[in-house]
């Protein structure tokens, strides 16, 4: 369920810059982007129009970015008109645009939507020139208003939101993202029958997305508004901007839902559960039942983006989107004897909460709440191999609005899962070979790492690629061999892999000594920030931990001359520890590691780089071994 509430960079433009091409190329940029909203009462619904206006200036002619427009729109709630659109030449020629084409939106797995684009390019583009863009949109639905994103793909010298706002309406508004090195000026005023607010920025540095950065909801400045309520000749008419109407819309659009004859869903249901006692038990049939035999496939067609589809005809179908299978496995839980609702919830995607933004910007998604044993267990269907009861990756932490009934509802928080729940456990056997390490492996895969190897291993179409890239993300030169994988299913038994390996040329070696580096997987060691470039926080999927247990086998005619020390840290970010000792003709070495954070702030990068360093420089601690 992807809410159509899509950030946009809107337009405007300033007074006229005239200029020449320059004879090198300079940076094009944004001068002035302008979003003005009317919010008015008529025909005793609310009217939202939002005029749209641009101008950029072009420095390179050559960037395909700045050669046209689109203009985003959900065509079931949204429409787009009065459309106008040229350039200037450096010389002062207005060239129109001739053509506005419309098209559907490419949305990643979503099978039916109904978001379009408008989109046109600039005529006759020099260096020097600049392009106007305007439009209008109107809003027809009020629930579903969209945000204003300061900072764009390109430099801008003006950005600036206005609301005009009639006294029959009643709005609340918010700005989230990273503002505390921004400058936002604010106003407001009153203008006869309006209050009229404004929003602006300038010389703003472009929006940049980093690798592994979160979405932009969690630094780019952007200002939420919502319509409260407003007046007409019936009185006064709620909408959202407080959890309980938030709710009241929600529980208002599936009032009508599972109408079909559900026998097929009891049927299965009983089939499913036929010898089992266990509320618990019960749940996970249920739940791999929905999460493996109904194909996830989205569909966000008008209101089909937010309501659920019957669950007798998901049963049939075998498919359907994250609010038909929450709808469907809710349904089942439910004949199962469990107590089970639907809630809406933002994934991670969305950084915010029901008391910050009580608007549908807040939600993204749908599951499942069932309580077993007084527990309250977060199940999402469309994980394909998440490990009943594990939630996803994606909404640990989140709140979750649960239905009770058509007025209850309660909100609570998803666990973000421990990171000794998502470990890897490796013990090793080694041999020396020669200029060659030798041994066994058995590795052991658990919580959220199993999911992700099972993701990968079943959608590959060559294994042994997949698991010679796998066992290479540690060391690039290892040969494996034997390769045996077990528990490779959804169960909550650890995934287990066992192989043997040789490493070449791991070994330097003189007349009478041996001299190796024992710490053969190097979690992180490739995680360092740069501190000067990055500007964007780091995210992480999910906090994870490590053991690995190292024997080697001391070769006969030797004896340790020299192990590195004990080693132990601990920072904010990570714990971690190495240890070494002889036992008998063997040594034996236990290094440890867990990464205990989501969300790495630009404040904390020092930190974490320095738990990087420490940590790293450990990898490179050798053994010598000495002839007797």
């Amino acid at each position: 369920m992807i809410k159509k509430l899509q950030s946009f960079f809107p337009f405007f433009f300033l007074v006229f810059f005239s200029g020449t091409a320059q004879s090198t190329k300079q940076k094009s940029y944004i001068a002035e982007k302008q979003s003005s909203y009317n919010i008015t009462v008529k025909n005793n619904l609310p009217s939202i129009i939002l005029s749209s206006a641009e101008k950029r200036w072009v420095g390179d002619k050559d960037d395909k970015s700045i050669l046209g427009n689109r203009i985003n729109y959900a065509d079931s709630f949204e429409k787009v008109f009065d459309i106008e659109a040229y350039s200037i030449s450096p010389n002062n020629k207005k060239h129109k645009v001739s053509y506005i084409g419309t098209e559907d939106r490419e949305i990643g797995n979503i099978f039916v939507h109904d978001m379009k684009f408008r989109y046109y390019t600039f005529p006759n583009i020099e260096e020097g020139s600049q392009t106007y863009s305007l439009y209008k949109k109107e809003y027809q639905k009020p629930q579903f208003l969209e945000s204003y994103y300061f900072k764009d793909y390109l430099d801008c010298k003006s950005s600036r939101v206005i609301l005009k706002v009639s006294k029959d309406i009643e709005i609340g508004y918010i700005i989230q993202g990273n503002t505390s090195n921004e400058n936002i000026e604010f106003t407001k005023e009153i203008n006869g029958d309006f209050t009229i607010y404004s929003w602006q920025m300038v010389n703003i540095e472009k929006e940049e997305k980093e690798s592994s950065s979160p979405n932009f909801s969690y630094y780019s400045p952007h200002l939420i508004f919502y319509i409260k309520n407003y007046k007409n000749n019936s009185g006064t008419q709620n909408v959202v901007g407080t959890i309980d109407n938030l709710y009241r819309f929600y529980a208002q659009t599936i009032k009508d839902i599972n109408k079909q004859d559900q026998t097929q869903v009891k049927e299965k249901t009983a089939e499913l559960i036929t010898g089992l006692t266990k509320d618990f038990d019960k749940a996970k049939v249920i739940f791999d039942y929905v999460q493996s035999k109904i194909n996830y496939v989205a569909f966000e067609d008008g209101m089909g983006g937010y309501i659920p589809r019957e669950a007798a005809s998901v049963l049939q179908k075998k498919y359907g989107d994250c609010k038909d299978m929450a709808n469907l496995l809710n349904e089942m839980l439910r004949y199962a004897g469990i107590e089970s609702n639907i809630a809406w919830i933002g994934t991670r995607h969305n950084n915010y909460t029901y008391k910050n933004v009580p608007s549908p910007i807040v939600d993204n998604h749908m599951i499942t709440v069932a309580r077993i044993n007084n527990q309250d267990l977060f199940l999402d269907a469309t994980g394909q191999y998440s490990l009943f009861p594990n939630v996803t990756p994606f909404i640990q932490g989140k709140e979750a609005l649960t239905k009770i009934d058509d007025l209850k509802y309660k909100i609570t928080t998803v666990p973000v899962i421990p990171s000794d729940q998502n470990k890897t456990n490796g013990k090793l056997k080694i041999e020396f070979n020669s200029n060659s390490l030798i041994g066994q492996a058995n590795f052991n895969l658990n919580g959220f790492l199993k999911t992700q190897f099972i993701s990968t291993y079943k959608a590959s179409t060559d294994k042994n690629e997949m698991l010679k890239g796998y066992f290479a993300r540690f060391i690039q030169n290892i040969q494996t061999s034997n390769v045996d994988i077990k528990n490779d299913d959804l169960s909550q038994i650890p995934l287990e892999i066992r192989y043997q390996f040789e490493l070449d040329k791991w070994i330097k070696k003189t007349d009478n000594q041996l001299l190796f580096k024992p710490i053969l997987f190097f979690p992180y060691s490739d995680a360092r920030i740069n501190v000067e470039k990055r500007k964007t926080p780091l995210e992480n999927d999910f906090k994870k931990s490590y053991n690995f247990e190292y024997e080697f086998v001391i070769p006969q005619g030797y004896t340790i001359d020299f192990l590195p020390e004990n080693f132990n840290f601990t920072n904010a970010f990570f714990t971690a520890s190495i240890t070494y000792k002889k036992v008998n003709n063997t040594i034996i070495i236990n290094q440890e590691m867990t990464m205990d954070t989501l969300l790495i702030e630009k404040n904390n990068f020092e930190t974490w780089n320095i738990a990087i360093k420490n940590i790293t420089k450990q990898y490179n601690q050798n053994i010598i071994l000495i002839k007797k």
